[in-house]
C-alpha cells in the first residue's frame, strides 16, 4: 500500500514576511486561492486517500493542521526540526509498524506544480522500481539555468525515463549551473522520493551507523522515548545528505510537469502572469515608471515610481524592500531580526 508522507514542519524564512515562524509558508495561499498545504493534499488524493496521508510536522504547529480539516491520525509530531532523514525515519517507523510492506511517497509541503494529473501519471512510474527494492528520486528536466536548486546527473538508463543517479550535486554557481543544462546530463533535485519503509531505514542504518539502534528500537515500538532517542542520537541532516549521496542503490524519474519549489519571492515569476510593465503585482499596487519589480501587498497599498528590478512586500507588521538578485539571502536577514518579527 501506497502512503503519502508530507513534510510540512518547515519555516519559509526566504518568504518573509508573509511566512513567519507561527505561520509558515506551507499555510499561505500564495499560489492560489487555497494554503499550498491544502493544495498538495488535493494533489495526492489521486493516488492515496485521505487516511493514508501523513504530515510530519512539529506540536507548535499542528493545531493550524487540523484547522485545515486533518484529523489526529494524520499527524506525525516531531520533537523539534532535525531536519529531513529525522523526519522520514520516524514516519518510515511509524508505518512500517502498522504495514511492513508499506511504500511511502515523501513531499515537501510547499511546492507549486501546474498540472496534477500529469504529476500523478509520473509518480506511478516510479511504483515497480521501489517495490523491487530502490530508493526513487524524482528529477525535474531543466527549463532554465538555475543556482537556486541542487542538481541530479544521469547515469545509465534502465527503462524508458527511468536512471541509475551517477551523483547529487549542490546549489551550483552560474558557471557550473550552465555548464549543468548545456551538456543535457543533469536533472533538478525535487525533493519528492519514494521507497520501501524497510528499505529507507536499512539505508539510514549502514550510512548513519551512529542512529542504527534508536532505528532499531523504533522500529519495535515507535513510542514517544524511543522517538526522543532517535532525535538525541546525533546531528541535523538530509536525507539527500545522509542516504542519497552515500547510497548505490538510487534511481530518478525524468520528470517532466511544470514544477517550482517556491523557494524564493522570485518564484512568482514563473508562476504568474506579468504585466506590461514586467511587473508581478498581488494586492493593492499603484506604480508609476516601474519594470519587471515584484509587489505583493496582503495589507495596505504599495506605491512606488521608478523601480527596477526590486521585491517589495508589505504586511501589516512588516515591510521587505530587496533587490531581487538578493531573494536568497531573506533567510540570512530573517535571522538577524528581533524574535518578535520573525
Amino acid at each position: 500500500m501506497i502512503y503519502t508522507v508530507i513534510l510540512a514542519g518547515g519555516i519559509g524564512e526566504r518568504f518573509w514576511p508573509l511566512s513567519k515562524k507561527d505561520n509558515p509558508k506551507q499555510f499561505l495561499s500564495i499560489t492560489g486561492n487555497k494554503p499550498l498545504l491544502l493544495q498538495t493534499k488535493e494533489r495526492i488524493l489521486r493516488l492515496t486517500p485521505t487516511e493514508n496521508i501523513k504530515i510530519v510536522t512539529t506540536a507548535t504547529l499542528a493545531r493550524k493542521i487540523i484547522a485545515l480539516g486533518f484529523g489526529k491520525n494524520n499527524l506525525i509530531i516531531e520533537p523539534r526540526g532535525m531536519n529531513t532523514l529525522y523526519a522520514i525515519g520516524l514516519a518510515a517507523s511509524k508505518l512500517m509498524a502498522s504495514d511492513k510492506d508499506a511504500l511511502m511517497l515523501i513531499l515537501p509541503s510547499d511546492h507549486w506544480i501546474a498540472d496534477d494529473k500529469q504529476f500523478i501519471s509520473v509518480i506511478k512510474r516510479g511504483i515497480e522500481w521501489a517495490e523491487k527494492g530502490y530508493l526513487v528520486t524524482y528529477g525535474i528536466i531543466p527549463t532554465r539555468v538555475e543556482t537556486g536548486y541542487g542538481y541530479i546527473e544521469k547515469g545509465a538508463e534502465l527503462a524508458l525515463g527511468i536512471l541509475k543517479v551517477k551523483r547529487f550535486t549542490e546549489k551550483p554557481n552560474i558557471k557550473k549551473a550552465t555548464s549543468y543544462i548545456k551538456s543535457e546530463k543533469y536533472l533538478w533535485n525535487s525533493g519528492i522520493f519514494l521507497w520501501k519503509t524497510y528499505t529507507i531505514l536499512e539505508e539510514i542504518k549502514r550510512h548513519q551507523v551512529h542512529l542504527k539502534e534508536a532505528i532499531n528500537a523504533l522500529k519495535m515500538n515507535p513510542s514517544k522515548k524511543n522517538i526522543e532517542l532517535l532525535y538525541s542520537s546525533g546531528t541535523p541532516i538530509s536525507i539527500d545528505y545522509g542516504v542519497l549521496e552515500r547510497s548505490k542503490n538510487v534511481l530518478v524519474v525524468a520528470s517532466e510537469f511544470t514544477w517550482d519549489d517556491i523557494g524564493t519571492w522570485n518564484s512568482l515569476e514563473r508562476i504568474f502572469k506579468s504585466r506590461e510593465s514586467g511587473n508581478i503585482e498581488r494586492g493593492d499596487i499603484h506604480q508609476i515608471n516601474s519594470h519587471n519589480n515584484i509587489f505583493y501587498a496582503e495589507d495596505g497599498i504599495i506605491v512606488a515610481k521608478g523601480l527596477e528590478n526590486m521585491i517589495v512586500v508589505h504586511t501589516k507588521n512588516a515591510t521587505l524592500i530587496i533587490p531581487k538578485s538578493g531573494a536568497q539571502q531573506v533567510k540570512e536577514i530573517v535571522r538577524h531580526l528581533p524574535v518578535k518579527y520573525q
